[in-house]
């Protein structure tokens, strides 16, 4: 009877037990995230969190083909990244399964609606790139959308308060198209391409655009980047701020002569030349602890030398170039040779050097020198802070700041000084124009009130003449080029009446070139205008004839022929055609690219979107164009697409770079990524 009664208790106590048991055993999945209807295009972030009374063993995601483990990062939470790629357009289930030690699973499902970004690919306009009047715009998008994708390219301009935006042009899947931009002459703009599909829209940075309209600027070279320098035969350029590269304008094949590592950057206001054994150049040392923050190198012959570790280029002029680094030194280009012309290291603004080698410099003790075969000479000094001199190896001007604050343009001569212009200067750190310029004995320089500077001529025989009149008015004088370029050899002068350019001489009303964008450069007889990756030759048929034998006296004098100097240019601009040899270029070894010489950092590459970088061959453009009704009609059926990692891969609309994957950085792509983002 015992053991009955204890048979029955143990059924009952069993039979108690079992709603507990299935208590016990309970699982629950919640989401975290995705939401309800989730959107992506290449990636899913998935976090959930999982309760359960008892061990969780496995908590798995399933999307389509794929599937991952999550992974517990504390408590009740479990998270993981699932890849979408290969996953057609349209609506999919997500599923996340949590199964305890004993084989109980629960799941719970998301929603996830998959459309990629579409595959944009910018064929054209390289950077720099210049409308005259018009210009190429080329491009390809691609989507999984059936209805594909559209391209919208608008001009943003910020010369405006507040900035505006004009569509340029639009297409679907593929836009091709030459637009006229006369509207916008002598005007900047920044370039973008936008790519939209149904849910999502995509921004390619493109270049900046000039537009010059101008009939009297004859577009005669361009280069893949922004022009920096060149001669008869040569173009040196920098391309996408980290890269210099020099053109044989004959063959035209590129020579990389420098890659800096990122960050670095070559900025508007670098320093380079061209030389008759390479170029020189001053540009930012790579990244290290305690390093100096520039250095001076010249390309010699295809070899990368570095001349000063801390150092400032001044001028190159000829075959004569000033510099600084550990003491101040004139460098003979053609032997490759220094001198030191001075033990302590001057900043730029103290010096300049002509092409016959003379060296003018001003001292810590402000007084100015010139220096020629290793033999200094006193040509002034003053009680004053005096600056930025400039020397033609015939005259020598300077800067004095009086004690009033006011900065004074002053002749040296080895009577005395000569004062020309009471102005206020441009540094030349960044500077548009300076206050004076020269050559040939010719001497060109801003007088007036300050806001209401005016343009001015002095002969060599001392007779001035003012060539601008009523709108205030400024040189042409890039910063890296400050006191040179814009004057000619018959003292032609090119000035900027905003926004205009024109050019002067003495006697005669000045002629209407073009727009003041880009900076103007007489050179070999004849005159050109550097614009972003565009060389122009100006050639109108007729300019003023300077001074020449009958020198005209007074200020503004009207009269005279306008026709001497032009005519004269275009007899002498054989020497500048495509691919004629130019004066100074040594021919050199050939020899591979140079890198930096120590410590270069490999260079980030690839842009976040899948987009090419410009400047495609006409074939491959072709090619691209060709093929684009294969892709779209493709794009159709169910499909697996490779894996674009690294440089290629097209981010996630959410912004979430995959797990143990490096951001890519934009820099070395044509076109800089902006954003993906949900429409």
């Amino acid at each position: 009877m015992r053991v009955i009664r204890f048979l029955l208790a143990s059924l009952l106590c069993a039979l108690a037990m079992l709603p507990a048991r299935a208590a016990w055993a309970a699982i629950a999945v919640t989401f975290v995230e995705p939401g309800q209807r989730a959107w992506s295009h290449t990636y899913v972030n998935i976090h959930v969190e999982v309760s359960s009374t008892l061990q969780i063993a496995r908590v798995q995601a399933q999307l389509g083909a794929g599937s991952v483990i999550l992974t517990n990062t504390g408590g009740i939470t479990y998270k993981a990244g699932i890849s979408t790629f290969g996953l057609p357009y349209g609506e999919h289930v997500l599923t996340v399964t949590a199964t305890d030690v004993e084989g109980t699973s629960v799941s719970a499902q998301r929603t996830v609606f998959q459309d990629q970004i579409p595959t944009a690919q910018v064929l054209a306009p390289t950077h720099e790139a210049v409308a005259h009047p018009s210009l190429r715009l080329a491009a390809t998008c691609v989507d999984d959308h059936p209805a594909d994708c559209s391209i919208r390219a608008t001009a943003n301009f910020y010369d405006t308060n507040p900035s505006t935006s004009v569509e340029l042009a639009r297409a679907t899947a593929a836009l091709d198209t030459v637009v006229d931009l006369s509207a916008y002459s002598g005007r900047k703009f920044d370039l973008k391409f936008q790519m939209v599909d149904i849910h999502s829209s995509m921004i390619l940075l493109g270049p900046t655009i000039q537009v010059e309209t101008s009939p009297l600027l004859e577009p005669i070279d361009e280069v893949p980047g922004r022009i920096l320098d060149f001669d008869g035969t040569r173009i040196l350029f920098v391309k996408r701020r980290e890269e210099l590269f020099v053109l044989d304008r004959a063959t035209r094949a590129t020579t990389r002569v420098m890659k800096l590592p990122y960050p670095y950057q070559f900025n508007d206001a670098t320093r380079a030349f061209l030389t008759g054994a390479g170029a020189v150049m001053e540009v930012p040392a790579p990244p290290a602890i305690d390093r100096p923050p520039s250095a001076v190198y010249e390309w010699r012959h295809g070899a990368l030398l570095k001349l000063a570790e801390n150092g400032r280029v001044a001028f190159v002029s000829g075959d004569a170039m000033a510099y600084s680094g550990s003491g101040t030194y004139v460098r003979d280009l053609a032997s490759g040779t220094d001198e030191l012309a001075l033990g302590a290291a001057l900043d730029r603004p103290s010096m300049d050097v002509a092409d016959d080698g003379l060296f003018a410099y001003v001292n810590g003790r402000w007084s100015l020198y010139t220096r020629r075969n290793g033999t200094s000479t006193l040509l002034a000094t003053s009680g004053d802070e005096i600056t930025r001199p400039v020397t033609d190896g015939i005259n020598v001007v300077f800067t004095k700041i009086l004690r009033s604050g006011q900065p004074q343009s002053i002749l040296a001569t080895p009577s005395g000084q000569v004062p020309l212009g009471v102005v206020p200067v441009a540094r030349p750190e960044g500077a548009q124009t300076g206050a004076y310029q020269l050559h040939a004995g010719y001497i060109a320089f801003l007088k007036g009130s300050r806001g209401a500077e005016q343009v001015w001529l002095r002969t060599p025989s001392g007779a001035q003449h003012q060539l601008s009149s009523s709108t205030p008015s400024q040189l042409d004088d890039p910063p890296a080029r400050l006191g040179h370029d814009g004057i000619s050899d018959t003292g032609e002068v090119m000035f900027l009446t905003p926004p205009k350019r024109y050019l002067g001489a003495a006697g005669a009303a000045p002629r209407e070139i073009g727009s003041q964008l880009g900076h103007a450069r007489w050179f070999e007889g004849a005159w050109y205008v550097v614009m972003g990756n565009t060389l122009f030759r100006v050639d109108d048929g007729s300019s003023g004839e300077g001074e020449g034998d009958g020198e005209r006296e007074g200020a503004g004098e009207a009269g005279g022929s306008t026709g001497a100097s032009f005519a004269s240019a275009r007899a002498a601009l054989s020497t500048m055609r495509i691919g004629e040899a130019g004066a100074r270029v040594a021919s050199a070894p050939a020899a591979a690219p140079p890198e930096l010489p120590e410590d270069e950092l490999p260079a980030s590459s690839g842009c976040a979107l899948a987009a090419q970088k410009p400047g495609l061959g006409g074939a491959l453009e072709a090619a691209i164009l060709a093929t684009l009704g294969l892709a779209m009609a493709a794009r159709r059926r169910p499909r697996l697409r490779r894996d674009r990692g690294g440089a290629d891969a097209t981010p996630s609309r959410r912004a979430t770079p995959q797990q143990g994957s490096d951001p890519p950085s934009p820099r070395a792509a044509g076109y800089s990524c902006v954003r993906a983002s949900p429409r």
